[in-house]
């Protein structure tokens, strides 16, 4: 007769990366949270071996200089607690640029509480110099949304291909600048499929606005990005506690 898998139990924290710290390196967020982990008195979980290493995992890393509002971060606890307590311990031990804004507490037979992510959503802020017109921006973001197909050429280490991304882009709106920012143009706001069938890359959906501007304008066509931010990952799973900042 087989055994059922143990229970385990996780803190699904969403972090908002900002300010200076969205510099930070995976690896650097990484030794971040362990440390903040350790401040915080959090019964987490270890891994077995030589060199233990506590169980925190993430979802899709930003690249450097990339903010973010609702970053994923997994944390596996020895055993479960109230999710109010996680989220103020880890509040006392992460810096203002790196803190949690919303924490559950899950348990359940699964190793993994962040697979199935289906979705991201991004907000980019252009640069005020050399920024299309507003007007325009707008009208190739709608066209590219009427579009029957937006081919794109994806380079991966072992091949070069044509990949169709329409499909993957589920939503995109184009901002007036900021107000009182000075430094900030147009935004922009995306939604992005992430699974394997569909997954488009932000700076692909970059590329093909660029094409159809040029289109539209006759001119040759870069967009300057001055700020960009991932707001969430979006995935269904159980809820069971939840401590929201």
């Amino acid at each position: 007769m087989n055994e059922r898998p143990p229970i385990r139990h996780f803190a699904i924290v969403r972090l908002r990366k900002g300010g200076a710290l969205r510099f930070l390196s995976h690896l650097d967020l990484n030794r971040a949270m362990h440390r903040a982990v350790r401040r915080a008195g959090l019964p987490v979980r270890y891994s077995q071996g030589f060199n233990p290493s506590a169980l925190i995992g993430y979802a899709q890393a930003l690249p450097v200089g990339t903010g973010g509002e609702r970053e994923l971060c997994q944390i596996e606890l020895e055993h479960p607690l109230p999710a109010d307590e996680v989220h103020r311990a880890l509040a006392g031990a992460l810096p203002e640029d790196l803190a949690p804004v919303e924490t559950e507490v899950v348990s359940g037979e699964t190793k993994k509480h962040l697979s199935g992510l289906t979705v991201a959503e991004y907000e980019m802020e252009l640069s005020a110099e050399d920024a299309p017109d507003l007007s325009a921006l707008q009208r190739a973001a709608e066209e590219l949304l009427q579009a029957g197909e937006l081919p794109v050429t994806r380079e991966t280490k072992s091949e070069t291909r044509d990949v169709d991304i329409r499909p993957g882009i589920l939503e995109l709106a184009v901002f007036e600048a900021c107000p009182g920012r000075d430094a900030s143009g147009p935004r922009l706001r995306m939604k992005l499929a992430l699974d394997q069938e569909r997954y488009v890359k932000p700076s692909e959906v970059i590329e093909c606005l660029e094409r159809r501007l040029a289109g539209l304008t006759g001119q040759d066509v870069r967009l300057h990005l001055r700020v960009v931010t991932r707001l969430d990952l979006a995935r269904e799973y159980a809820r069971r506690h939840t401590r929201g900042g």
